[in-house]
């Protein structure tokens, strides 16, 4: 049986409380801020899938290797961060990321409930957490989900780039049983973040970037049209295994179209795959799997860099570690 199937069969269903209230929130609230430097850095790790029977230390001297010699700006993990971890050991991972000294932040995968904590006690972690940690969650609001947030990078006073955190979500327990999907509060809060920062600056949309766990259902399409077509297939990566994303489409990819805004998507999940692909426009990317916890390729093991230049493009660096290097 796929490993990745039996933990999903051995979860224990515990949907999170978060959006229960409904309060609705300025889109202002949901934004933080950082200075943009030219080539910025965002190191994507993911799926590190942290639990108290491992040999933690031995993974943070993994991590170490891709962190250092990517030297990022910003550390963004994208999911999955536990599996059947207990508070102390979320503690120990926080602790780890803030001792980097960098700027860095997370969002949730459908594996980060299957813990001895509550989604919500670790959203208030992160809420409260160090000198570091830019992450921001509120939890009496009507957006469902526990990470939907925005970081702005500025430069010269004003919006040079839009760094968009959702979550995902992680099972759906309705006409089928597998994994979530966006909700339509989620996309209408997506549309007025894009509508209401193209407003602040002057009516011209500023490019965005998206960060999630679980891949839309059209990543399928774009693997499609990559296999018609190589040059879309943005850093020469792989389709390992095929992709488990929802059985519903929410139609968020079209109105991500339509706002003409997020140029760049990257998420995790599906662990031996490593493609970035070009599809209508926007890349597709698989993050590159952070530890060897769960299932896993050892040549694909480590992290990217999303580097953003002065003239709002990207460009990638995958960066590939193995545990014989941890001394």
């Amino acid at each position: 049986m796929n490993k990745r199937f039996f933990l999903l069969l051995t979860v224990l269903p515990s949907l999170s409380l978060a959006s229960c209230v409904s309060s609705r929130h300025a889109i202002s609230d949901y934004v933080l801020e950082m200075d943009y430097a030219n080539d910025f850095r965002i190191l994507q790790i993911t799926d590190l899938h942290l639990g108290d029977k491992d040999d933690i230390q031995r993974h943070f001297d993994f991590m170490d290797l891709t962190i250092n010699e990517a030297n990022p700006d910003l550390i963004a993990v994208t999911g999955d961060l536990f599996t059947y971890a207990s508070k102390g050991t979320a503690r120990r991972l926080l602790d780890y990321f803030d001792s980097h000294s960098v700027p860095w932040t997370v969002i949730f995968g459908n594996h980060d409930e299957q813990c001895y904590f509550s989604i919500d006690w670790l959203t208030d972690q992160l809420n409260n957490y160090g000198s570091h940690c830019l992450f921001k969650d509120i939890q009496d609001d009507d957006v469902h989900g526990n990470c939907n947030f925005a970081i702005n990078l500025k430069k010269d006073g004003k919006v040079f780039e839009q760094l968009i955190f959702m979550d995902s979500n992680r099972y759906y327990f309705g006409s089928y049983f597998g994994y979530d999907y966006f909700k339509q509060n989620q996309i209408d809060w997506y549309a007025s973040l894009i509508d209401e920062t193209t407003r602040d600056n002057g009516g011209t949309v500023v490019p965005s970037l998206m960060f999630y766990h679980i891949p839309l259902p059209e990543v399928n399409e774009a693997w499609a049209a990559a296999e018609k077509d190589p040059s879309l297939n943005v850093n020469g990566g792989s389709q390992g295994e095929n992709p488990c994303n929802p059985e519903f489409n929410s139609g968020f990819f079209q109105v991500i179209k339509e706002k003409g805004s997020t140029k760049g998507m990257y998420f995790g999940h599906d662990h031996v795959n490593n493609y970035i692909v070009n599809y209508q426009g926007i890349d597709f990317g698989y993050g590159i799997k952070a530890t060897d916890r769960v299932y896993y390729q050892d040549s694909l093991l480590g992290g990217r860099v999303i580097s953003l230049h002065d003239d709002n493009t990207m460009s990638y660096q995958d960066y590939y570690h193995t545990y014989a290097e941890v001394k």
